[in-house]
């Protein structure tokens, strides 16, 4: 993919966050000292991060998780993705910080983001597992919709579970009765 091209996605995402500031904060419930505990993390680990030393090359991939999940923890998606999204837009990426971008896209309800970031997995690393991913964040986007739209997604969880259960060559009796109650759900 070209350089301008990403860039073009990397600020429509951003625009796409900025312009959906409410779905970006989540309601937590934190006493004082957590928040305060959580912001000294928040600064403690921005040093490590800004100090770190490793192999050419390498990032500092579990401190930039640890980083995004406190942000999380503290409500703050916005900040989480747009750190997730900083280290891709600089070419340093790891299943796990795709993955994780994936997670807080479903966190705010950006379902359709969330499927894109499960799907670049399985295209680019060729990991048939987040087949499963796409299976539940579909059947989540259901379960938060209404009329056809909750109907589209259950069927796209659907495809994608009988895609994972053809890839793995086995099956999960919860996803099945999920999508079962989904569906006779939209007959009454």
């Amino acid at each position: 993919m070209k350089i301008t091209t990403k860039l073009f996605i990397s600020l429509a995402v951003i625009l796409t966050l900025t312009a959906c500031g409410s779905k970006w904060q989540k309601a937590v419930s934190l006493t004082a000292e957590e928040i305060a505990a959580t912001k000294t993390e928040i600064a403690n680990v921005k040093e490590a991060i800004k100090n770190f030393k490793g192999p050419e090359g390498e990032i500092p991939n579990l401190e930039i998780i640890q980083l995004a999940e406190a942000y999380q923890k503290l409500g703050d998606l916005k900040k989480a993705a747009d750190l997730y999204l900083s280290w891709l837009d600089k070419g340093f990426k790891t299943k796990a910080i795709i993955h994780n971008l994936g997670r807080v896209y479903e966190d705010a309800g950006q379902y359709e983001l969330a499927v894109k970031q499960y799907q670049r997995i399985i295209d680019e690393y060729g990991d048939d597992d987040y087949l499963y991913d796409i299976t539940w964040t579909y059947i989540k986007a259901a379960q938060n919709s209404s009329g056809q739209t909750a109907i589209d997604y259950r069927k796209k969880a659907e495809k994608y579970f009988n895609l994972w259960q053809l890839a793995k060559r086995k099956t999960d009796n919860l996803t099945q009765e999920t999508i079962k109650k989904l569906r006779e759900g939209e007959t009454k």
